[in-house]
């Protein structure tokens, strides 16, 4: 049985809010985007799903795309120094999983129709803890032994 990087997603709400804390909200657009983590960390720490406005998707998408690059580019160099394989596990999660939600976000808004955007809601169901989405474990791959 696989191990679990951890028993709930609180540490990925940890995560958005974290970054949405970092980022500059000047611009009236990045703040909406951070708005949209916050909600979705509020959300996610109770829970393996969220929802949001279809009206905010594209706003959100960009947000869980940003988070991927943030922990990427400033986080993860930090992280892989210490050497932590847990904090390592669960930050190369929350990357791959920031870029699962923000291509899922996209697709489900392509479900709803034009005149509804401004009242549907989206539901994104988060990647499963027990390991890496889009990364297969060592075990998949064919050994000649």
């Amino acid at each position: 049985m696989t191990k679990k990087i951890s028993e709930d997603y609180k540490f990925y709400a940890n995560f958005l809010r974290f970054v949405a804390a970092k980022t500059d909200k000047a611009d009236v657009n990045v703040n909406a985007m951070m708005a949209e983590l916050n909600q979705a960390a509020d959300q996610i720490e109770k829970g393996s799903r969220f929802t949001l406005l279809a009206s905010r998707a594209q706003a959100a998408s960009r947000a869980f795309a940003g988070v991927a690059q943030f922990l990427q580019h400033r986080i993860l160099p930090e992280a892989q120094a210490h050497g932590d394989k847990t904090a390592l596990a669960q930050l190369e999660w929350a990357i791959a999983a920031s870029l699962q939600v923000g291509r899922a976000v996209i697709l489900h808004l392509d479900d709803i129709e034009p005149d509804k955007v401004a009242t549907e809601f989206i539901e994104i169901k988060m990647p499963g803890l027990e390991r890496t989405p889009g990364v297969h474990e060592q075990s998949d791959k064919p050994t000649l032994h």
